[in-house]
Formats: structure tokens, C-alpha cells, sequence
């Protein structure tokens, strides 16, 4: 199960999270091959974010946090990170510099009584 979690200083409208959401939905199938059934996505959008303090300050900015139950090698996740800086270029004009996406890859997440066992 894919986890997506946005955080941006855009304003977010509904189209805009659906543009995401279903944009994100396509790569998840389509470059990872998983069920995008099982993806969960979080978006924060208005968040006082910035990069640096000049005139960048208040440049379109997004923090993305994608976190992966299961591998996928760094092919993969080049592929699908060069696809989503496109996604949140074409839906919220943020340019590739400034979009930081975070990536995590979580095993074990089909065995949770070996995870909490006491």
C-alpha cells in the first residue's frame, strides 16, 4: 500500500487533488505495478512552506512523502520520481527544484503480528 502525503504552499482546490490523486493513481500503477486501489494520499495545501529567504520565499513549494511497503528498486523509484516532479508541475506550476519528494521503502507490512509481538 502506497502512502502519498502532500504538503505545499498552493492553495489547493478540489480539481486540483483529484489532477493528483488520479495523476498519482497512474504512476503507481503503472511504474511500480501496484493496485492503486491500496494508495492512500494526505494533502495539506496553504502551509506557510518556503525555500530560502529571498526572493525564492514565495515560489510554488511542495514537501511529497512517499512511503512504500515493499521494494522497488532505484530504477523504479527514478522513474516514478521523474513522473510525479511532472504531475505537480502540470497541476500546481511547481517547478522540479522546488519539489522535494522524500522516499521510503517499509518491510514487513503484510506481517504485523511479527512486527508488534511482545
Amino acid at each position: 500500500m502506497p502512502f502519498i502525503r502532500t504538503t505545499t504552499n498552493v492553495n489547493l482546490d478540489e480539481a486540483q487533488e483529484k489532477r493528483l490523486r488520479e495523476g498519482t493513481a497512474e504512476l503507481i500503477k503503472d511504474i511500480l505495478g501496484k493496485d492503486p486501489i491500496r494508495m492512500m494520499t494526505a494533502y495539506e495545501g496553504g502551509v506557510h512552506l518556503s525555500r530560502g529567504t529571498g526572493e525564492i520565499h514565495h515560489v510554488p513549494t511542495a514537501f511529497v512523502e512517499c512511503k512504500f511497503f515493499g521494494g522497488g528498486g532505484y530504477e523504479v523509484f527514478e522513474k516514478f520520481d521523474q513522473a510525479m516532479h511532472e504531475l505537480y508541475r502540470k497541476t500546481l506550476s511547481i517547478e522540479p527544484v522546488n519539489l522535494y519528494i522524500k522516499y521510503e521503502v517499509i518491510n514487513g507490512w503484510d506481517k504485523p503480528a511479527q512486527i508488534f509481538k511482545i
